[in-house]
């Protein structure tokens, strides 16, 4: 399986065909097709495969938030996994001796249902209907109306229940109702906080915060923060680790999430953020905490990086340099300063196999990959967290 997707073969072209499962012989459809590949659709399962099973969210067949309910859920991880280090084989063109001699950690699962802080739904707010909350269709724009979410930790899924009512309350009909609305919780307890972004009557904005491994973290639902509620404190100690030194430098740093188990390890800390809101709790995380060696540089990361343009740059002779970018992985130019300045170590967490792969094929060019953790963030979902440790190849 790719992204979620199972595999089949017609006339000797890769077919992906989405909701199938291993072993399944469907009659699909082919409704697109390109040089090297096509994509289908099942019209009918003739013989289920043996991991299939009916999936447990009513909405799962039109919602394009899941790609993996119709999978049993001690299957799951596997098939990710396995799909993540075929990419990795093939897409990166990474040295094989280099894989070969990687250490690979047990992958790590959680609870697989009512595991997740954040959410964004869609509102549709139509003159004289009723207002539908929802997520999009797959592959699509369309809108599908959902009241339930069993991928939610308790309290959203709470919310989400009667978010339908309650924007469509009379009271609040002469407002304007925001065509998105983030809503994110602090824990996995029913009665958890909620907070909204942006704020809506019965249902205020403010911040969550949350204890990780003895410090205090806050943040909003317009921030970016680790999704599954379970898996916290695990992925924080494998991507810290127990590299310790003088000098570290964090890119894509958030609200400083990682920054404070950096900050216990190393003298220095400069932890980078773009997105100003971010920037700002994490600035307000490490002063709440005491962290007085650590500093947040709100910049692009790729003018951080850049001397052209002005900024710093990453200077050669740092201990440690930890990464964790949106789904587009790094950039090129962020790429060539991290061979520049080739810090004794490198970590590397991502949410997307595919561009981890074309990352590590550059960098571990003066890199070695010594260990790679996967983490099952996202269960029922194709997503799959990968942290990667390099050190610098001694020469």
């Amino acid at each position: 399986m790719l992204g979620g997707d199972g595999l089949a073969r017609w006339r000797g072209m890769p077919v992906f065909v989405p909701r199938a499962a291993p072993g399944d012989v469907v009659e699909a459809r082919i409704t697109e097709r390109r040089p090297s590949y096509a994509r289908a659709e099942v019209e009918e399962i003739k013989t289920p495969g043996p991991l299939r099973r009916e999936a447990p969210c009513p909405f799962y067949e039109r919602c394009g938030g899941c790609q993996l309910q119709h999978i049993e859920d001690a299957e799951q991880l596997g098939l990710k996994v396995a799909a993540a280090m075929e990419t990795l084989r093939r897409l990166g063109g990474i040295d094989p001796a280099q894989l070969a001699a990687c250490r690979f950690e047990e992958p790590v699962v959680e609870r697989m249902w009512g595991y997740r802080l954040r959410a964004q739904v869609h509102v549709d707010a139509r003159p004289e209907e009723s207002v539908g909350v929802g997520f999009r269709r797959r592959r699509s724009h369309e809108l599908v109306f959902v009241d339930r979410c069993p991928v939610l930790a308790p309290a959203l899924e709470n919310e989400l229940r009667g978010l339908s009512a309650l924007l469509g309350d009379p009271a609040a009909a002469s407002k304007t109702l925001p065509s998105r609305l983030s809503l994110a919780t602090a824990g996995l307890e029913p009665d958890s906080p909620v907070v909204a972004a942006p704020p809506v009557d019965g249902l205020p904005g403010g911040e969550l915060e949350i204890d990780l491994l003895g410090k205090r973290l806050s943040y909003d639902a317009r921030c970016f923060f680790q999704a599954h509620g379970g898996l916290l404190e695990s992925l924080l100690l494998s991507a810290v680790g127990p590299f310790e030194g003088d000098t570290a430098v964090e890119l894509f740093a958030g609200v400083g999430f990682f920054t404070t188990g950096l900050a216990d390890r190393y003298r220095s800390v400069t932890a980078v953020e773009g997105e100003s809101v971010a920037a700002r709790y994490a600035r307000n995380n490490l002063r709440r905490n005491g962290l007085r060696h650590c500093r947040v540089d709100r910049s692009a990361i790729d003018s951080w990086v850049d001397r052209r343009r002005g900024g710093p740059g990453l200077e050669p002779g740092l201990d440690r340099v930890l990464v964790d970018p949106p789904r587009g992985g790094l950039s090129r130019k962020v790429r060539s300063a991290l061979l520049g300045a080739a810090p004794r170590r490198l970590t590397y967490v991502s949410c997307d196999p595919a561009t981890l792969a074309r990352d590590l094929g550059d960098l571990t060019r003066d890199f070695d990959l010594e260990s790679i953790s996967f983490f099952d963030v996202f269960p029922q979902t194709a997503h799959l967290e990968t942290v990667a440790q390099l050190a610098q190849r001694r020469r």
